[in-house]
């Protein structure tokens, strides 16, 4: 536990050490770490989970970091590729990409944090040289075996040499909700201003805590994202390495993101839309004390209305059954005190996922063909951002059901 993980004392993008407790999920296991047997599920280690607030710059971010290396080097399971909706969005956001920013064919795009390359496949679609980088050994695997050429590790400064060496410098730098995942994240900022020429541009989508905090969706907290973003503190960081900032947009994506378009100028300079993004954010639920004061009771609330849900089925006799194993579920069961007494599996269609158990709950994994044998007619959908696909899915193969999806409102679906 001393070793693998440590308490952070400065912020991570302005190192002020006027750090705030936020919110305390107490200790919670690692979401990634599925687990072999149930036994070993239910004794996942626990580690702290506490979100701050840095007085000097706003930004949000976790209290503790645990060590890299037990997040994603060993048991890290998580693939882009999985979900229909996020494919279409890397197609549509490469179209946008290469049209915004001019990018010719041959022109070299960097993905920080490819995965298995899914982003990556859509720039190579439209005729872009591409390089990936990653430290998850199977997305990096599959990456590489469908012929998007991926290094297979943290990062870094290294990691920068070894692209330029190979490369030379980018014309365009990427990231997917990875940034969110960075511990020295001013250190990241600038190796990627060093991996991209002069002229060249640094676009990224990380979830947006402004909406995070409007929703409820608390469950995207967890331990492998160490920061949760507004666009203040990070306009006042990227401009000041020497970043433009050309525009800002929220979308929809994994409960809803902001998009950075930055370019490497010089000057850190701010658009006028950004500015106008940057005054209506000065309006919202980040800088509401009171909302914020609120919100862990909130949490609370809606948890256990989502609880009470559950049991009322349950002592009723009906099976319930969840579709989805996102790190996200080890929180929202924590929160809602549910186990497996009270869900008799998950229902998953990553393979490297199935055959094993949540930690904390020990709710089995099984692959979403194990419905149709069982008698289970009420379904739980963990992984709520991807609700939709799940829910045409159902309806293709089976009547009869009845879905519940507990965030961002919970609701329930007959189908």
């Amino acid at each position: 536990m001393i070793d693998a993980v440590r308490r952070i004392e400065a912020c991570r993008l302005c190192d002020a050490r006027d750090m705030s407790l936020f919110i305390d999920f107490g200790s919670v296991p690692l979401g990634n770490n599925l687990r072999e047997n149930r036994d070993e599920a239910l004794a996942a280690p626990r580690y702290p989970l506490d979100l701050m607030r840095c007085g000097a710059c706003g930004h949000f971010q976790l209290g503790h970091a645990v060590a890299p290396e037990q997040l994603y080097a060993t048991n890290y399971t998580y693939l882009s590729g999985i979900g229909p909706s996020f494919v279409r969005h890397f197609a549509e956001y490469a179209t946008w990409a290469v049209a915004r920013c001019g990018l010719e064919p041959g022109a070299f795009v960097v993905d920080v944090g490819s995965n298995d390359g899914t982003c990556l496949k859509a720039f190579q679609t439209s005729g872009m040289q591409v390089c990936g980088v990653d430290p998850a050994s199977l997305a990096a695997g599959i990456a590489n075996d469908n012929g998007v050429e991926t290094l297979n590790t943290f990062f870094d400064a290294d990691a920068v040499s070894q692209i330029i060496a190979r490369h030379g410098q980018a014309d365009f730098v990427t990231s997917h909700n990875v940034l969110a995942h960075v511990d020295d994240l001013a250190a990241t900022f600038r190796d990627i201003h060093a991996l991209i020429k002069d002229g060249g541009w640094f676009a990224f989508e990380v979830g947006y805590f402004r909406e995070v905090l409007r929703t409820g969706c608390f469950d995207t907290t967890y331990h492998e994202h160490l920061d949760y973003h507004h666009a203040a503190p990070l306009v006042r960081h990227l401009t000041n390495l020497g970043f433009d900032v050309e525009e800002m947009s929220v979308n929809a994506v994994q409960g809803g993101s902001i998009r950075f378009l930055l370019r490497k100028t010089g000057t850190g300079g701010i658009s006028p839309q950004a500015t106008a993004f940057l005054a209506d954010e000065r309006t919202s639920v980040l800088y509401d004390d009171e909302f914020l004061a609120g919100w862990k009771q909130m949490i609370a609330e809606t948890m256990a209305t989502f609880r009470d849900a559950i049991r009322e089925r349950t002592e009723r006799g009906e099976t319930v059954v969840a579709y989805g194993a996102p790190t996200k579920a080890v929180l929202l069961l924590q929160a809602a005190e549910l186990d497996s007494g009270d869900v008799a599996f998950v229902l998953e269609d990553n393979a490297h996922k199935t055959g094993r158990f949540l930690p904390g709950s020990g709710i089995a994994i099984r692959p979403t063909a194990d419905l149709a044998a069982s008698d289970a007619r009420v379904v739980v959908i963990f992984a709520w951002n991807f609700a939709d696909d799940i829910i045409a899915k159902l309806e293709q193969l089976y009547t009869g059901l009845e879905i519940i999806v507990p965030l961002p409102q919970l609701r329930t679906i007959r189908i």
